[in-house]
């Protein structure tokens, strides 16, 4: 008898348990939108960084919509990437309007129009709008980053 009840006990409150099955206990948060840019020289398609052009201590990122304060970035100098990494956006950043300059000379103007979205139990960030101003650029289908092209 003591087994039977032991059993019942088991069955009771494995039956509970997976009725209090939470569907939002899955994590399909996207985080926030982070972009990266590389700077290419528009006749050879060198980056620019590599081949010496550019240092990346000479970069600068500034808030046009924020008295030109200086924007926080990143720099990737791994596998030969030579890439600047802004963001995030979307969450607390919804919208950025950014120069990037190397060296005292503008090389683009960056406007993002990005917001959350929730969505059942998820959250990401869209991407409303996309505008790089004062070069042309195009984006790596393989790895994402936007290559800018830059005259020289």
């Amino acid at each position: 008898m003591r087994t039977k009840a032991s059993i019942f006990l088991v069955i009771a409150f494995s039956a509970f348990i997976s009725c209090s099955v939470d569907n939002c206990d899955v994590d399909c948060n996207s985080g926030p939108l982070s972009l990266s840019f590389e700077l290419l020289d528009k006749a050879t398609g060198e980056n620019l960084f590599i081949n010496g052009t550019f240092d990346p201590a000479d970069i600068e990122v500034l808030d046009l919509d924020n008295n030109n304060s200086r924007v926080q970035f990143t720099f990737n100098s791994e596998n030969d990437i030579n890439s600047i990494n802004l963001g995030p956006f979307g969450w607390e950043k919804k919208i950025a309007n950014y120069v990037l300059k190397v060296e005292e000379r503008e090389i683009f103007v960056l406007l993002v129009d990005a917001e959350e979205k929730k969505e059942d139990c998820c959250s990401y960030v869209i991407l409303n709008k996309l505008t790089i101003e004062g070069s042309n650029y195009s984006q790596n289908t393989e790895n994402g980053i936007y290559e800018i092209l830059v005259e020289l």
